[in-house]
C-alpha cells in the first residue's frame, strides 16, 4: 500500500514549536486555579459530612436529649452532604454521539496518514478515529474520576463536511493542528478543566430528586416549609460559590487555551508549511457557509420525498454555485501566493477576519496568520482531494448522509437526480448571476413600512441596461456587509455578557478594548452597517422605481402588475420576519427566565407576554390570508389554487398560564408551517417580478414593438399589517437584565461579587450554626491555692486559683 503523505517544509528552525514562558506562566495560573477549585468543593463536602455523621452519631447516642436545632442541623448537613457528593458520580464520559468510528481494517491509508502526522508531531496516535457528517475536526477523549490522575487516551474526530473541501496539505495543516494538542502536556489541565466542569455543571443546573423534594418540602404546611425554604436558601448559595469559583477556573483556562492554539497551529506550521494552515482557515468559512444551505436543501428534498443518498456531493456542487450566484470569480478560490514576497502576503484582514465555526472559540483567523508567518515556512502544495486517503469514499459519505437524514420511508434518490434538484433551485430568478447575489443575502422590501416607499417617480433617459442598475459594487457591499453583522453580532453578545472573549481580553480591529468602550464600538460599527444598508437600499430603490417608470410608459395594466407583485412581495416577506422574530423572542425570554435555575412566576409571565406576541403574530397571518392575491402567475409557481387554501385554518389555542407548557410544545410546528409557507411565497414573487422587470425593460427597449399583456388580475395585499423593519426587531428590544437576576446569574463584575458575598455570608452561616449545635458552655471554678489543670473533650485548660474559665465543648461525651 502506497502512503499518501505531502511534503512539508525543509528548514524548520529547531525552536519553533518550543512552549513560550507565556504559555508556561498561564499553565501555572489554570492549574492554580482548578486546584483552588479542587480544594474548595472537597472541604465544603468533607465538612457537611463531617458536620453530619457527627450529629447523627450524637442522635443516635442521646437523640432523647437533642433539641430541635440539632436535629435540623444533622438532617440539612447530611442533606448538603449528599447533594456535593452526588456529582462526582455522574460525570458523564466522553462519549461521541452521532460519529461512525473508523479502524484500520476499514481505513488503512487514513490511518496510515494519521500516525505518521503523529509521529512527526512527536504524540501519541489516537486510541480511535471517528467520522462526523460535519464541518469539523477536534480531539476529544473520554472522562472519569480516575482521569483526574490517569492520563486519558486521545480520539481524533474528523468531519466529513471538512474534508469535502481542503487538498491533502490543508487536511495534513488542520490534523497536524490536532495531533499538536495531542502533544501537548498542558492537554492534561484542559482534561482535569473538563472534568472539574462537569461536577460544577452537576452542581448548579442539574435540577434531579434532591431539588423535587425541597420544593415538596417548602409547598407544605408553613410549620415545616420553612425548612424547605432554608436549605432551598443553603442550595442556592452552594451553587453560587461553585459558579463563582468555577468561573475563575475559566478565566485562567482561556488564557492558556488561546496559547495552546496558537503553538498548535506551530505544531501545523512545521509539518506543512505557513500557508497551508492559512489556506485551510479560508476554505472552512465557504464549508460553512455551503454546509449551512447545504442542509437547507436536504430538509427541502425531505419535505419532497426525496432524501439524498449523497449529501457530500450535494455541499460541494453548492460551494461551486455560490460563486456564479454571488456573480464573484474569486469567491470560494484558493489565494493565489505570489512567487515574490509569499512571507507578506495575507489572505485574511485584521478587521473583518472572523474564525469558521468549528474554530469559533479559538483566536481570529488573521491573529493566527500572523502566527503562522512570523516564521515563513515554505512548503509545496498538493492539491489532490483530502478523499484521496479514503478508501471506499463513496461508501462512507453515503452511509454517513443516511445517518444525518435518519430514517425515511422513501428510497433514497441518487446523486444525480438530487444535483438535478439542486440546479433547478438554482435556475430561480433571483439567484441569477446578474443579480450579483443581493436577493440572496439581502431582503428586498424590509427597510420600508410602506410598499409605496419603496419606489419613486424617476424620469428614463433611455433603455435599462442591468449592468448598470446592478453594479459591481454591489459584490463589494455584500461583502463588507456580512463581516459587519458578524462584527455587530459578536460586540453586542460580548455586551450582553452572552460571550466572552477566549482568553478574557476584547480584541477589535487590532485594539484591545475595555468593556466600558463596547457600547461606542458597537455604534461606530453600527453607522458602517447603516451606511452599506442604505447604499444597498439605494440600488433596490432605483431599480424598482426604474422599471415602474418603464411599466407606466407601456401601459397602466404593466404599472399596477409591478405595484400589485412588490406589495405581495412586501406583505411575504415582512410577515415571515414578524413570525420569525417573534419566535426568537419567546426563544430568548424562556432562556432568560430559565438562567437562575427554576423559573418564577415573574419568569412565567416574561413568557407568556412573548408567546402572546407570537400567537398575535401567527393569527395574523392566518386571518389575512383570504386578503392575499399573488395573481395567477405566482400560484402557478407554487403549485396552489389560493393562498389562503394553501395555508389552511389555524388551529391553537391562545396561550394561557394553565396550557403554556403544552402550547410551548406546539408552536414550532405552526411557525414552521406559516414561515415556510410565507418565505416560499416570498421566493416566488420576487421571482415574478424580476422576469416580469426583464420583461417590461425589453418591451421599453423596443418602442416600435407592441408590448406583451400584463398579467391578470393584478396581485394584491392587504393594506394594513405588522410591519417589522430591519433594526426594530422584538429581540433587540429585549429589556437588560434587572439587577435581581443578574444577582442570580452572576451576569456582570458588580453583581458577580454581591452573589458571591451573600452566598459565602449564607453558606458560613450554616457552618457556624452546625459547629454550634449539640456543643455545652461549661464553666469551672477553682477555690483552692493552687492551679490544676484538666483535660476536656480533648482541651487541656489550666484553672488558676479563684479563677471561673468558661469552655465549650461537644456535649454527650465522658
Amino acid at each position: 500500500m502506497k502512503t499518501i503523505y505531502p511534503p512539508g517544509p525543509s528548514d524548520v528552525p529547531a525552536g519553533l514549536t518550543r512552549p513560550t514562558a507565556s504559555y508556561q506562566r498561564n499553565a501555572w495560573l489554570a492549574v492554580a486555579g482548578l486546584l483552588l477549585f479542587i480544594v474548595l468543593y472537597f472541604a465544603l463536602t468533607a465538612w457537611f459530612a463531617f458536620a453530619g455523621l457527627r450529629g447523627a452519631l450524637r442522635l443516635a447516642l442521646d437523640g432523647a436529649s437533642a433539641s430541635l436545632p440539632e436535629w435540623l442541623a444533622c438532617g440539612g448537613s447530611l442533606f448538603l452532604a449528599v447533594f456535593l457528593t452526588k456529582a462526582l458520580f455522574f460525570i458523564r464520559k466522553g462519549e461521541y454521539a452521532g460519529g461512525v468510528e473508523l479502524t484500520r481494517t476499514e481505513q488503512p491509508r487514513l490511518i496510515a496518514f494519521l500516525d505518521q502526522i503523529a509521529d512527526d508531531a512527536g504524540a501519541p496516535r489516537p486510541h480511535k478515529v471517528f467520522v462526523s457528517a460535519r464541518v469539523n475536526a477536534a480531539v476529544f477523549y473520554d472522562l472519569s474520576l480516575l482521569n483526574l490522575i490517569r492520563p486519558s487516551q486521545k480520539n481524533l474526530e474528523i468531519g466529513l463536511g471538512l474534508v469535502n473541501m481542503l487538498n491533502l496539505s490543508e487536511f495534513k495543516a488542520v490534523c497536524a493542528h490536532e495531533f499538536g494538542h495531542f502533544a501537548q502536556r498542558s492537554m492534561a489541565v484542559g482534561r482535569w478543566v473538563y472534568t472539574a466542569q462537569q461536577i460544577a455543571a452537576h452542581i448548579v443546573t442539574k435540577r434531579d430528586l434532591l431539588d423535587r423534594f425541597l420544593r415538596r418540602l417548602s409547598n407544605l404546611d408553613v410549620r415545616i416549609s420553612w425548612i424547605g425554604w432554608l436549605l432551598s436558601l443553603v442550595v442556592w448559595a452552594l451553587r453560587a460559590i461553585v459558579d463563582t469559583t468555577f468561573r475563575l477556573v475559566i478565566l485562567a483556562q482561556r488564557a492558556l487555551s488561546r496559547e495552546m492554539e496558537m503553538q498548535a497551529d506551530l505544531v501545523a506550521v512545521s509539518l506543512t508549511g505557513s500557508d497551508a494552515l492559512v489556506h485551510a482557515l479560508h476554505r472552512l468559512q465557504i464549508a460553512d457557509d455551503a454546509w449551512d444551505r447545504t442542509l437547507g436543501f436536504v430538509r427541502s428534498e425531505l419535505g419532497n420525498q426525496r432524501p439524498p443518498r449523497d449529501v457530500f456531493i450535494v455541499h460541494q456542487a453548492m460551494a461551486d454555485r455560490l460563486s456564479r450566484i454571488y456573480d464573484d470569480p474569486a469567491y470560494g478560490q484558493r489565494p493565489r501566493v505570489p512567487a515574490d514576497g509569499a512571507a507578506a502576503f495575507r489572505v485574511f484582514n485584521r478587521e473583518l477576519a472572523q474564525p469558521p465555526r468549528m474554530w469559533a472559540t479559538h483566536p481570529q483567523n488573521h491573529e493566527r496568520e500572523e502566527n503562522a508567518k512570523r516564521t515563513y515556512l515554505a512548503a509545496p502544495a498538493d492539491e489532490r482531494s483530502a478523499w484521496a486517503l479514503f478508501d471506499n469514499a463513496e461508501e462512507l459519505r453515503e452511509r454517513m448522509t443516511a445517518r444525518l437524514i435518519g430514517d425515511s420511508e422513501h428510497a433514497a434518490i441518487e446523486p444525480e437526480v438530487s444535483l438535478k434538484q439542486l440546479d433547478e433551485q438554482f435556475t430561480q430568478e433571483h439567484l441569477e448571476p446578474r443579480y450579483r447575489g443581493i436577493y440572496l443575502a439581502f431582503p428586498a422590501t424590509r427597510h420600508a413600512r410602506s410598499a409605496d416607499t419603496l419606489t419613486e417617480a424617476v424620469t428614463l433617459a433611455g433603455p435599462l441596461h442591468l449592468d448598470m442598475l446592478y453594479p459591481v459594487t454591489i459584490n463589494q457591499d455584500l461583502d463588507r456587509l456580512r463581516g459587519l453583522e458578524r462584527e455587530h453580532a459578536l460586540l453586542s453578545s460580548l455586551r450582553d455578557g452572552r460571550f466572552d472573549a477566549p482568553d478574557g481580553i476584547i480584541r477589535h480591529r487590532n485594539r484591545v478594548l475595555r468593556r466600558a468602550e463596547l457600547p461606542a464600538a458597537i455604534a461606530a460599527v453600527d453607522a458602517e452597517r447603516a451606511a452599506v444598508r442604505t447604499a444597498l437600499q439605494t440600488v433596490l430603490k432605483t431599480v424598482r422605481s426604474a422599471h415602474l417608470a418603464a411599466a407606466a410608459a407601456l401601459s397602466t395594466q404593466w404599472r399596477d402588475y409591478l405595484k400589485g407583485l412588490l406589495s405581495v412581495l412586501h406583505y411575504a416577506e415582512h410577515t415571515e420576519a414578524n413570525v420569525r422574530d417573534a419566535q426568537a423572542y419567546l426563544s430568548r425570554w424562556r432562556q432568560r427566565a430559565a438562567a437562575g435555575g427554576s423559573i418564577s412566576e415573574k419568569g412565567v409571565g416574561h413568557i407568556l407576554r412573548a408567546a402572546e406576541s407570537l400567537q398575535r403574530a401567527l393569527v395574523q397571518t392566518f386571518r389575512l390570508a383570504e386578503e392575499v392575491h399573488p395573481g395567477a402567475p405566482v400560484l402557478a409557481a407554487l403549485g396552489i389554487e389560493s393562498w389562503s387554501a394553501a395555508l389552511g385554518r389555524f388551529g391553537l389555542n391562545d396561550p394561557v398560564r394553565g396550557n403554556i407548557s403544552d402550547w410551548l410544545r406546539m408552536v414550532d410546528g405552526w411557525v414552521h408551517h406559516a414561515a415556510g409557507s410565507l418565505s416560499a411565497l416570498r421566493r416566488a414573487t420576487l421571482d415574478e417580478l424580476l422576469r416580469s422587470e426583464a420583461s417590461v425593460a425589453a418591451a421599453h427597449a423596443a418602442p416600435d414593438t407592441a408590448p406583451p399583456d400584463a398579467p391578470q388580475p393584478a396581485p394584491s395585499a392587504p393594506a394594513t399589517f405588522d410591519t417589522l423593519v430591519v433594526g426594530t426587531e422584538r429581540i433587540v428590544r429585549v429589556e437588560k437584565l434587572t439587577f435581581s437576576e443578574r444577582l442570580r446569574s452572576a451576569n456582570g463584575l458588580l453583581p458577580g461579587f454581591a452573589r458571591a458575598v451573600v452566598a459565602l455570608g449564607i453558606v458560613g452561616s450554616m457552618m457556624v450554626f452546625g459547629w454550634m449545635q449539640g456543643r455545652v458552655t461549661m464553666s469551672l471554678h477553682n477555690g483552692l491555692a493552687g492551679g490544676p489543670s484538666t483535660a476536656i473533650d480533648g482541651q487541656r485548660i489550666e484553672v488558676r486559683s479563684s479563677g471561673s474559665p468558661r469552655l465549650s465543648v461537644q456535649g454527650g461525651g465522658e
